[in-house]
């Protein structure tokens, strides 16, 4: 519980006083989700691929076709 609230204290900028004032299950189910999503989304970027799941080399090759005229 203590590593939640300062979680949610870095993520919302609240002292963990607040947290514990106004805070419910709502917030803490929201931040968690959201951290994974970021963690998901570095793997991705890390891995040279967008959130999309295409590499870097895919999406080029799509504008050059693109910007060619050529299709599929």
């Amino acid at each position: 519980m203590m590593l939640w609230l300062d979680l949610m204290g870095q993520r919302y900028s609240k002292l963990p006083s607040e947290i514990l004032r106004s805070g419910d299950t709502m917030d803490l189910q929201i931040a968690l989700t959201a951290i994974e999503y970021e963690r998901w989304r570095e793997l991705k970027v890390s891995k040279g691929h967008t959130p999309t799941h295409h590499s870097q080399e895919h999406l080029q090759a799509m504008i050059d076709r693109a910007q060619n005229g050529v299709s599929g």
